[in-house]
């Protein structure tokens, strides 16, 4: 599906996604914080618990996309027990990893009148079709103006949004199954990683591991382009 329109590409800025978060509706009672490490205890015990999704920034290299197309290839990635929207906007995949992380919150975490719930989450179900999930978060998109309001915003100069951009963010989250899913909207589906016992996400192990794989298929010079943000309580 060719991309619908091109947006500038969001910073993997807490601020910047905190903002964007709480204007389509998300409570206040959670923020986006900085992961400094999902090794390391101290730092881990940083993090207001329970992280409740992650979100990865990562760099796009030949070796992570010949994987992603075989993986896709071998799996059909379907699921009815988590909300995953195919990417159809140009450098949006923040925005997506930022709906992916919220729409599979309960909805207590949603400000009722608000327009997450207007134009997105009072709509979909889980047997929406992808088309009719697509011109929903299109035109959720277009009421925020994603461009004019946060592209613009972070600490570094922003890209043309017709520039092609080499990095990419995906999304961990717990379904309802109580799964691990890895949610990206360049992929054909949402993937399971299998079973999760952890509340706090940061430390379950399948994230970790799946982290250290991207990180190891990374060539040198990107290993250490890789950024994480957690979904948790607010400081």
């Amino acid at each position: 599906m060719p991309d619908s329109k091109r947006v500038i590409p969001l910073e993997s800025n807490p601020d910047i996604f905190n903002s964007l978060a709480q204007k389509i509706g998300l409570t206040p009672v959670l923020f986006f914080h900085d992961v400094y490490s999902i090794s390391e205890p101290d730092l881990v015990a940083l993090l207001p618990q329970p992280a409740l999704a992650v979100i990865m920034l990562f760099p796009l290299t030949k070796n992570y996309e010949d994987y992603r197309k075989l993986e896709d290839a071998k799996h059909s990635n379907t699921s009815d027990l988590v909300y995953w929207f195919k990417q159809t906007i140009g450098n949006g995949c923040g925005f997506y990893a930022l709906l992916h992380a919220i729409a599979n919150l309960p909805h207590d975490f949603i400000i009722e009148n608000l327009v997450l719930n207007k134009l997105l989450l009072l709509q979909i179900s889980y047997d929406l079709l992808d088309e009719e999930k697509t011109k929903l978060v299109e035109a959720l998109e277009q009421n925020i103006q994603l461009d004019e309001n946060y592209g613009v915003q972070g600490q570094t100069e922003a890209p043309p949004a017709d520039e092609s951009i080499d990095y990419h963010f995906i999304t961990y989250v717990k379904g309802s199954d109580n799964h691990l899913y890895e949610l990206d909207g360049r992929r054909t589906g949402p993937v399971d990683l299998g079973e999760s016992s952890e509340t706090h996400i940061i430390v379950d192990p399948k994230l970790e591991q799946k982290v250290k794989f991207y990180m190891e298929n990374t060539d040198e010079k990107h290993r250490n382009n890789f950024a994480l943000l957690a979904l948790a309580p607010s400081m």
